[in-house]
């Protein structure tokens, strides 16, 4: 696991020293940041420095607890993850999580559990985290990790330590990921990753650039022409989760533009498009699906049995 403090976090992870330089940090930490905030590795840093034997507000990286950690093997640290990127965290995962915050440390110290994703948890899933939070074991540290405090269970976000980092201003964003890329990167490309700089970095690295122009291409074609349900379905169901998510954000854009105001477009790059889509499809079915849209992400999240590719071609065969 990367272990790491960005630029953008050293407020964050000032206050975290402080704290545990005067033995004052809270048992639960909930962090909401951003996916591709790099909030995976402050929180790894957090981790590291609480397990290790020798640092009190750092770690020290020679002892044998930061040396197991970095190798991905300390018994004392416990990760708690989505089985599949999007979707929930199970009960059954967290009761065990719950079994290793009673056990004695193996290395005669602390222990540490991460809960990634924290937001995705079911609701049986966070009433069981609950239950020890409530009466947290001693020398046991919860780190929850989301996207966003909105839809976690309210009396689960209670019993936490909150932290919400600002993230930098988006032309910091874009100038820090065209440095670490050595290339220029679009607005659009930031915006698309919600002002996040290691999920910008990771979006154009991985070729989405592509993939998302591609889409973008593709469902514009069909909405204007009523033609290329298949191929534009086939890219949906490909682009996964992501391709959803553009989606959203564009016909956002397209609703402003309709309402007449251009003021946060993600798609600030793509206008010619947006405006093309905005004459091809009425506003009041734009809203509508739109809608849908998002209910139709929060079910397949949900949900693992549903046939996704008919789904998907459902919704796209609304617009006609």
């Amino acid at each position: 696991m990367q272990v790491n403090v960005y630029p953008w976090q050293h407020d964050t992870w000032q206050h975290w020293q402080k704290l545990l330089g005067q033995d004052r940090l809270h048992h639960a930490v909930l962090l909401a940041s951003p996916k591709g905030s790099g909030r995976i590795a402050l929180t790894a840093m957090l981790a590291k420095t609480i397990l290790c034997k020798n640092g009190v507000a750092e770690p020290c990286g020679v002892c044998h607890s930061c040396k197991l950690f970095d190798a991905d093997t300390h018994p004392d640290f416990h990760l708690l993850k989505p089985e599949a990127e999007g979707k929930q965290i199970g009960v059954d995962a967290v009761r065990k999580v719950n079994q290793y915050a009673w056990e004695t440390s193996q290395l005669g110290g602390q222990r540490v559990i991460l809960i990634q994703d924290a937001d995705r948890m079911g609701e049986a899933a966070a009433n069981a985290v609950l239950k020890t939070l409530e009466e947290p074991p001693s020398n046991c540290h919860f780190i929850l990790l989301a996207a966003s405090m909105d839809t976690m269970l309210p009396t689960v976000v209670s019993r936490c330590n909150k932290w919400k980092p600002k993230l930098p201003q988006e032309s910091v964003v874009k100038r820090w990921v065209e440095a670490e890329l050595f290339d220029s990167v679009p607005l659009q490309v930031i915006r698309i990753n919600r002002g996040a700089p290691l999920a910008a970095k990771a979006f154009v690295e991985s070729g989405s650039l592509g993939a998302h122009e591609g889409l973008l291409d593709a469902f514009s074609g069909y909405v204007t022409t009523k033609q290329g349900l298949f191929t534009l379905t086939e890219k949906l169901i490909k682009s996964g989760n992501d391709g959803l998510q553009w989606l959203s954000f564009l016909l956002l854009d397209v609703m402003k533009l309709q309402q007449g105001t251009q003021e946060g477009l993600v798609h600030c790059e793509s206008l010619p498009l947006v405006e093309k889509i905005g004459r091809a499809v009425s506003a009041s079915v734009v809203m509508r699906q739109l809608t849908a849209l998002n209910k139709l992400k929060s079910d397949l999240v949900r949900s693992t049995g549903l046939n996704n590719e008919l789904m998907v071609s459902r919704w796209l065969s609304d617009f006609q």
